[in-house]
């Protein structure tokens, strides 16, 4: 999966104009401070751009629930917004039947209730010492990449568990994350298969359950089903049977209600979890107020350390109707 960072022009514009600010405040510093000890050094161009990509290179790693789902549908949201809502709307109305269309139309008002989504925002830090910079100027060196491809992954990390498992803790008006494993209102059950060494026809009855209980909820759409690395691995690379020509993963994907299976190592073993129509946006979004990005804090003295903050704030928003029904399903053994 080609999954990269996603910014808006709005977010773009925000980091850029954010550096830009950063070095004209260290030029003028430097040409107003005259300290003898100390620098005020601008982060080249070249620095960001390297940071930037390790960033994507991590994020097509690490994120393969994730970057799946917010493939298919993510939502902009504003930075304030510390609450996204969805509106789950009942059925309104009659359908009347006559033979010449003599009729008193009802026009009942559906009931709408939303449901809000907290956007939480995620940091952590790098810290270099302002000799330290100046050791790496004079010696023709670029920032250190370790230091950044540390934070960043470590962020990647947290929304990869955060779209899994949810975030309890974070609870705003009462609303809190939920997961594709946490999520109240998904379709569970139990396959009682062993996946890893489980047979080809094991594995079909295993999907056809996770395609019946979906459909149980009125979701006939085709189904993408993330399942544990391992578990892949065994699939793609044992028979699904004597007389088959072919993979087990590959009797599964002739399945046509099933989409793609994805691999991921962020998934438990033994476990299946599908959402039906990923690309309708029905299941939810991917709340986006700012992608993984690194961002210079303020200094004010040429002796002052070299501050960045990693960031992103981001959530996963999973929808159900007004009956308590979603695109989410979850197996387990």
């Amino acid at each position: 999966m080609d999954y990269k960072l996603n910014f808006t022009k709005d977010q773009e514009d925000l980091i850029w104009n954010e550096r830009h600010a950063f070095d004209a405040r260290m030029e003028a510093l430097a040409a107003n401070s005259g300290a003898m000890v100390g620098n005020a050094l601008p982060i080249p161009l070249d620095a960001w751009r390297r940071i930037d990509s390790r960033a994507q290179a991590i994020a097509r790693s690490r994120l393969a629930v994730f970057g799946r789902l917010a493939q298919a549908n993510t939502t902009p949201v504003g930075i304030a917004d510390l609450l996204s809502y969805y509106a789950q709307t009942t059925d309104s109305n009659e359908v009347l039947v006559t033979m010449d269309g003599r009729v008193e139309t009802k026009g009942d008002q559906a009931n709408v209730q939303m449901v809000g989504t907290p956007v939480p925002i995620v940091t952590t830090g790098a810290r270099f010492g302002w000799r330290q910079m100046e050791v790496i100027r004079r010696g023709g060196n670029m920032i250190d990449q370790a230091t950044f491809a540390n934070g960043q992954r470590r962020l990647a990390e947290w929304l990869e568990n955060m779209v899994l498992n949810g975030v309890p803790t974070v609870n705003v008006a009462g609303a809190s994350i939920q997961g594709l494993r946490t999520f109240t209102q998904r379709f569970t059950g139990n396959h009682t298969f062993t996946l890893a060494t489980a047979t080809g026809a094991n594995w079909v009855t295993a999907v056809n359950q996770m395609l019946s209980g979906l459909e149980s909820r009125n979701q006939f759409g085709q189904v993408t089903i993330f399942v544990n690395q391992g578990d892949y691995r065994s699939i793609d690379t044992r028979d699904y049977a004597a007389n088959y020509p072919g993979t087990i993963l590959q009797r599964l994907l002739a399945i046509s209600q099933v989409a793609e299976i994805v691999p991921a190592s962020s998934v438990p073993v033994n476990e299946l979890i599908g959402v039906a129509d990923i690309g309708s946006g029905e299941w939810g979004s991917v709340l986006s107020a700012m992608p993984i990005t690194t961002r210079p804090k303020t200094r004010q003295d040429p002796e002052d350390d070299y501050v960045f903050t990693m960031m992103a704030a981001q959530a996963l928003q999973l929808r159900a109707d007004a009956n308590g029904q979603s695109a989410v399903a979850h197996l387990v053994l």
